[in-house]
């Protein structure tokens, strides 16, 4: 039974770094990080500006990852970072028109590429695959987190 499961999750694990593969190779054709691409991703789908921390925890990135990706993409004037009033360190960021058609232009593609994909499903395929989607990364995570030392050591 151990070895049907340890298989199981290898194709799983195979299917995922698959799509994780898709989308670097969408991003390296257009000439950008992934980290750039899921940046301007998480912006589109999103109707408030995000400060750098919400992108962080809402997306699940590291603040140093992020941080790189916002001082380049404000170099080339796609983005600028305005201060939160009453917290200086705390920046909203703020796509300036070029980097709102750059976004368009690289994200709205995507998403529809991926409304497609998600749409050759039927419904209850689709909300199966959300459920038992969201059902294994919390468990994962609980897991995960188990296995790590506890912040009182």
């Amino acid at each position: 039974m151990e070895n049907l499961i340890t298989g199981q999750l290898a194709i799983f694990n195979q299917l995922y770094k698959q799509m994780d593969e898709t989308y670097h190779q969408y991003a390296k054709k257009l000439g950008i990080s992934d980290t750039t691409l899921w940046l301007l991703y998480s912006l589109y789908e999103s109707d408030v500006s995000y400060t750098q921390r919400e992108l962080c925890s809402v997306w699940h990135y590291p603040p140093q990852t992020i941080h790189s990706s916002l001082k380049s993409l404000e170099k080339q004037q796609l983005l600028r970072l305005d201060p939160v009033p009453g917290n200086r360190k705390n920046k909203k960021i703020v796509l300036t028109s070029k980097g709102e058609q750059v976004m368009q232009s690289i994200v709205s593609r995507l998403v529809m590429a991926e409304q497609n994909a998600f749409q050759a499903l039927n419904t209850k395929d689709q909300e199966t695959l959300l459920n038992l989607t969201k059902k294994y990364a919390d468990s994962l995570h609980s897991e995960i987190q188990k296995l790590l030392p506890s912040s009182e050591d």
